[in-house]
């Protein structure tokens, strides 16, 4: 007997290493394929088929670690180049297959999600990040994606939960997009004339970051709603010594709403201040304006020809400048500088007087949220 089992050992063996060979030559020649289905696909990209190249890859029978890493790429590429409907169907595709690992599909899902988002889909883009939320609370890739949803959608209350959400779960300080969240919805409490309600707000706003100008500003709103003049004043004085920007956008305010002859002088003489401490050329058009207004244009003729020749003119403080020197150039030269003046005017006032420091769009008024790149904080005069 022990003698037949010596003998059926060699045969084992052999029998073994048979089925061995036999499934790594199976595995070898899946590998063979799947490369060449590979680069089957890779071939098409190269040669401007997309749609061919997809339904190569789609068509792929199983998913290991890298292909998978190669669909999320891939869809990403399609959706970097605006090609929105492509990537969707690479991640849908990729979500719907059963052998991801979990990492993987949540990374499927992150992108699907950034899909739907560039897509304009914005309700189904809020489902897929919830619904990652739901499944792991500690996903702070998820909240910031829900953040941008709800800006767009102006749901500031929802943006808020996120943003705390999100500052929780990540070292990111949200407290100064908190802090604009609170004060939208003062404004509009602030248009229903409900000034206790903004006040509140105003006040949840300032914890959530205390050097916030924009608070300065609604503050200043808010004491003009309640006949607090010289308080609105001194506030919106406040703001503009934090933020030497937001004089082009309370300017007009302060000019319309503040006509008396000690409010003008007083507000000449904070802007002339600030103006010789800074050089800050954003100040000097408005100074010129209320040098107009006060009557005081030849006051201003030494600081005009210093600035034209040391300062950094723009189109509007030049527009502003050639007024004060008309005022002082005999009469006869007057009407020429004058012809000058006015279409300098014109084609100053054409203009965009403010434009986003981080992607250059240019705008008439002053937005706290660039409408093009969706910065806060970000606009500034030309």
């Amino acid at each position: 007997m022990l003698e037949i089992l010596f003998l059926l050992l060699p045969l084992a063996f052999y029998s073994g290493w048979q089925s061995a060979r036999k499934r790594y030559k199976e595995r070898q020649e899946k590998r063979k394929q799947i490369s060449v289905h590979f680069v089957r696909g890779i071939n098409y990209l190269l040669s401007e088929q997309p749609d061919k190249a997809l339904d190569v890859f789609l068509n792929y029978p199983e998913i290991d670690e890298y292909t998978a890493d190669t669909f999320l790429l891939l869809g990403n590429l399609f959706r970097n180049r605006g090609e929105i409907n492509r990537a969707l169907r690479v991640h849908q595709n990729l979500v719907a297959r059963p052998d991801l690992s979990k990492a993987q599909r949540t990374s499927a899902m992150l992108a699907l999600g950034e899909d739907f988002f560039a897509a304009g889909m914005l309700d189904r883009a809020e489902s897929v990040f919830t619904e990652l939320l739901k499944d792991d609370p500690k996903r702070s890739d998820a909240c910031e994606p829900l953040r941008n949803i709800y800006e767009q959608l102006h749901e500031w209350d929802k943006a808020i939960e996120i943003s705390q959400c999100a500052q929780q779960r990540s070292k990111s300080d949200h407290g100064r997009l908190i802090a604009h969240y609170y004060c939208e919805l003062a404004t509009q409490e602030l248009q229903k004339n409900n000034l206790f309600k903004v006040e509140e707000t105003l006040k949840k706003a300032t914890k959530a970051y205390p050097d916030s100008s924009r608070v300065l500003v609604l503050a200043g709103d808010l004491a003009y709603a309640r006949g607090q003049l010289q308080e609105a004043m001194k506030t919106y004085q406040a703001a503009i010594s934090k933020d030497s920007r937001l004089l082009g956008m309370l300017f007009s305010k302060l000019l319309n709403d503040f006509p008396q002859q000690d409010a003008l002088e007083n507000l000449y003489q904070f802007i002339k201040q600030h103006f010789t401490q800074s050089q800050d050329t954003r100040l000097f058009a408005y100074l010129l304006q209320l040098a107009r207004k006060l009557g005081k244009l030849k006051e201003m003729h030494a600081h005009v020809d210093e600035h034209l020749l040391k300062g950094k003119p723009t189109l509007n403080t030049l527009a502003h400048s050639t007024e004060v020197l008309a005022s002082v150039w005999q009469e006869s030269n007057t009407c020429d500088m004058a012809q000058v003046q006015t279409a300098l005017q014109r084609l100053a006032n054409s203009q965009p007087e403010f434009q986003c420091g981080h992607c250059g769009y240019k705008m008439h008024d002053y937005l706290w949220r660039c409408p093009a790149c969706h910065q806060w904080d970000s606009v500034a005069n030309v």
